[in-house]
C-alpha cells in the first residue's frame, strides 16, 4: 500500500500542480485558470497513480524500473496538461463573400431605431438611460458617418488569431458555416453616400467582432442604436488568406 500511496501522490500533484500553474502562466486569460489542476487534473492523476501502482504490484519490475516509470508517467502527464492549457485561436472577424443588394441611409431607419429604444428603456426598470441620449441619436442621423448595406453572403470565413507560442499573431483564415443568408450590415463612409455600394459584383467585406465590455445605454454611435454589426473592407493579409484557403 505504500508503494501504491507514492504513485497516487506522485501523479495527483503532477497534475495538480501542471493545471494549475499551466493555466495562469501560458493562458492567463482562460476562464477556467487553476481550477484545470483542482478539478480535472489533480484527481485525474491521483486515481491513474492508483491504477498504475496497483497494477506494477502485480509486474515483476525492479525498484529501478518501477522509479523510471513513475518518472515517465508523471512527465506525460505534465506534458498533455501544459498541452491542453495552451490557448486556442480567437475569433477577430469574420470575412463575407457576399453581394450588396440594397443600400440605405441610416435617416432612413432613425424613426424605427428610437421606437424600438423607447420600448427597450420602458422594460428597462433598474438602470436609467443616459442623459441627452435621444439628442445625441438624432444628431447622429443627421450627420451620418456611414451606410447600411444589405447583404446577399455566399461564403463566410473567420478571422482567427493563432496564441500559441510558435505561432502567437498569424492570422489563419477558416471557412464558417452562414452561408446563403441576407445580412444587414453598417459600412462607415466619408460622406455617407450609396453611390458606390449600388448592386453588383460579389465583393468581400470584413465583419468586425463586437466589443463584449458594456458601453453607453443606449448606444453613442450609429450601429449600436441600429443593432447592426460594423463591418469594413477587410486588410489585405485576410484578403490573402481568404483567397489561399479557397
Amino acid at each position: 500500500m505504500k508503494a501504491i500511496f507514492r504513485w497516487v501522490v506522485a501523479l495527483g500533484v503532477t497534475g495538480l500542480l501542471a493545471g494549475y500553474l499551466g493555466p495562469i502562466i501560458l493562458n492567463p486569460d482562460a476562464n477556467q485558470g487553476p481550477l484545470l489542476g483542482i478539478f480535472i487534473s489533480g484527481p485525474a492523476g491521483a486515481i491513474a497513480g492508483l491504477l498504475l501502482g496497483a497494477f506494477a504490484r502485480v509486474l515483476p519490475w525492479s525498484p529501478a524500473t518501477e522509479r523510471r516509470v513513475l518518472i515517465a508517467s508523471c512527465a506525460v502527464l505534465a506534458l498533455g496538461t501544459l498541452w491542453y492549457s495552451l490557448p486556442g485561436p480567437r475569433t477577430r472577424g469574420v470575412l463575407l463573400e457576399a453581394s450588396v443588394t440594397g443600400c440605405t441611409l441610416p435617416d432612413a431607419l432613425e424613426d424605427a431605431a428610437l421606437a424600438n429604444w423607447d420600448t427597450r428603456l420602458a422594460k428597462v426598470t433598474w438602470a436609467a438611460p443616459r442623459t441627452g441620449w435621444k439628442d445625441d441619436a438624432k444628431h447622429l442621423f443627421a450627420h451620418p458617418d456611414g451606410v447600411v448595406l444589405d447583404l446577399a453572403v455566399k461564403a463566410r470565413r473567420a478571422a482567427r488569431e493563432q496564441r500559441k507560442p510558435w505561432n502567437r499573431g498569424r492570422i489563419t483564415i477558416e471557412p464558417e458555416a452562414g452561408a446563403g443568408d441576407v445580412s444587414r450590415v453598417f459600412v462607415r463612409y466619408a460622406g455617407a453616400s450609396c453611390r458606390d455600394y449600388l448592386p453588383g459584383p460579389t465583393t468581400l467585406y470584413y465583419e468586425t467582432t463586437i466589443d463584449p465590455r458594456p458601453g453607453p445605454w443606449p448606444p453613442d454611435d450609429l450601429p449600436g442604436l441600429l443593432g447592426l454589426v460594423e463591418a469594413a473592407p477587410p486588410p489585405s493579409d485576410y484578403l490573402a488568406g481568404a483567397s489561399s484557403s479557397g
